[in-house]
């Protein structure tokens, strides 16, 4: 059977219908609603690996696990999707997906991390049948973050994935400017609203989008940035098209200023690194003009606000009034006390050495026994963990499974910086997508130091299915001829339907 080509309406429509129908399956509703929901999701997924489009599957996936709806339960759509995959695959078999783009070691530390937690939850106090269900949980990440590796991607679905992403992220957008300004209340879900007995920390309202979290929001933001700058900056994504150029640059502009309704201050204070990191691996590809255009630009904006406030940066100068800046040092950030975390950085200190970091706590999708594996207790203020990555990983999984989880993304991240030096010299959109996503998970990491994705399961397959775009397109690249589908891609480079890297 011939594989068709994804259509970006057809997709949007379906995750439309996805997002709709999602709401259904929260428990307030009568049981049979929430079954008749539950297999409408599984139909559309099943529906769209029959008809051969694994990459709507794949973005279907993707931008669903932008809502909450069951997180507890390891997030709905990805219960679903291993249940409409697992459907297909027994059905149909494998044979239509494309080879796996992970290396053998990364597998090899997928099946360590799994047996880790595991064993990690044998020696636990909790009940077994939680411990069977948050190994279930955990172990489906990894099962579909499989499976979203072996989508073959070209280059027309890497452009389909930023028009795709970028109109989702819009929505968000217009989602955030309401709950920012509260609008009006909204009564569905797939358009949610902060609350009305929201506590903001100095009275001052922040907007999550549809991530239901302030830093989960502004760090997925600079990640759209991370993803689209080199293309904007070297001029190859205008090489694409004139339409893809401008909508680039439209999501950048969009990603800033969903950072400042966000009011996370690490996004916004790294913003200015991403773009000087971005222009000095863009070096002689640079274009020079598209930088003068967009520094006037900025600067404009920055005299016509300062004249007639459109967006208020005073969020971030409130929020840092707290922090005594002249006695602000390297240990006083990784210790947590200029970064509001003095407390709950110390409980992770004793924690670790108390046991060690031989075998942790295990994972848990369940919200109140996540935060007993960080505390041993549900602490009263209602904190979940101790908002660091790293600290965390050692309190789940122990130093050894630790060391597995985070090599998942450094050993990405090496795989693509060395690509990236191979092939900086070419002036081409896939090339810059590369550095795009280099630059992605380097500062994720770096936040990583104040924030986790982990927390909630939504979060954590985004980033895992952001993970598996990353290593397709290091595979992609590593290929001798990248195919253009020029049919798509109007006369790209006079219309040649293969790159040679």
């Amino acid at each position: 059977m011939e594989i068709k080509k994804t259509s970006i309406a057809s997709t949007l429509l379906k995750i439309i219908a996805l997002a709709i129908i999602g709401q259904f399956t929260y428990s307030k509703f009568p049981i049979p609603v929430v079954l008749l929901a539950l297999f409408l999701i599984t139909l559309i997924f099943f529906i769209t690996l029959y008809k051969k489009d694994f990459f709507g599957f794949l973005m279907q996936l993707f931008i669903c696990n932008h809502y909450t709806y069951g997180y507890e339960i390891g997030g709905t759509f990805n219960f679903v999707a291993s249940v409409a995959l697992i459907a297909y695959l027994l059905r149909y078999g494998n044979e239509f997906f494309g080879n796996i783009t992970l290396q053998k070691n990364t597998v090899f530390l997928i099946l360590g991390l799994g047996i880790i937690q595991v064993l990690c939850l044998i020696g636990g106090s909790t009940s077994t049948g939680l411990k069977i269900s948050s190994t279930i949980c955990f172990l489906n990440f990894f099962f579909l973050f499989y499976y979203c590796s072996k989508v073959n991607l070209d280059a027309q679905k890497y452009i389909q994935f930023i028009y795709i992403t970028g109109i989702f992220f819009l929505y968000m957008f217009v989602n955030a400017i309401n709950q920012r300004y509260d609008y009006f209340v909204s009564p569905v879900d797939f358009f949610p609203n902060v609350g009305p007995n929201a506590e903001w920390e100095l009275g001052i309202p922040r907007a999550a989008g549809t991530l239901g979290n302030f830093e989960y929001y502004a760090e997925y933001s600079i990640s759209i940035i991370a993803i689209c700058l080199p293309g904007v900056l070297s001029g190859s994504f205008r090489a694409v098209s004139k339409r893809f150029f401008l909508f680039s640059i439209g999501l950048c502009g969009l990603g800033v200023l969903a950072i400042v309704l966000s009011g996370t201050r690490s996004s916004i204070l790294l913003l200015p690194f991403l773009v000087l990191l971005t222009m000095v691996f863009l070096y002689r590809r640079l274009s020079i003009k598209i930088v003068l255009i967009g520094a006037s630009a900025v600067a404009l904006f920055f005299v016509i606000n300062t004249i007639h406030t459109i967006v208020d940066f005073s969020i971030f100068t409130k929020r840092s009034e707290e922090v005594d800046m002249k006695h602000v040092s390297l240990k006083s950030i990784l210790n947590g006390k200029d970064m509001n975390r003095g407390e709950i950085f110390e409980y992770g200190f004793k924690k670790i050495e108390k046991n060690r970091g031989l075998l942790g706590s295990g994972y848990f999708t369940n919200r109140r026994m996540y935060i007993v594996a960080h505390f041993d207790k549900v602490r009263p203020d209602e904190i979940p963990d101790y908002h660091n990555l790293y600290m965390s990983a050692v309190v789940l999984w122990g130093y050894l499974g630790a060391i597995m989880f985070l090599s998942l993304f450094f050993i990405s991240m090496y795989r693509g910086f060395k690509l990236y030096f191979k092939l900086k010299k070419h002036q081409f959109f896939l090339v810059d997508f590369l550095l795009g996503f280099n630059l992605l998970f380097m500062f994720l990491m770096i936040n990583q130091f104040k924030i986790q994705f982990i927390r909630d399961a939504n979060y954590f397959m985004l980033i895992l299915i952001l993970l598996s775009i990353y290593n397709s397109l290091i595979y992609l690249l590593s290929q001798k001829i990248v195919v253009i589908p020029t049919e798509n891609l109007k006369a790209y480079e006079n219309s040649s339907i293969t790159r040679h890297i």
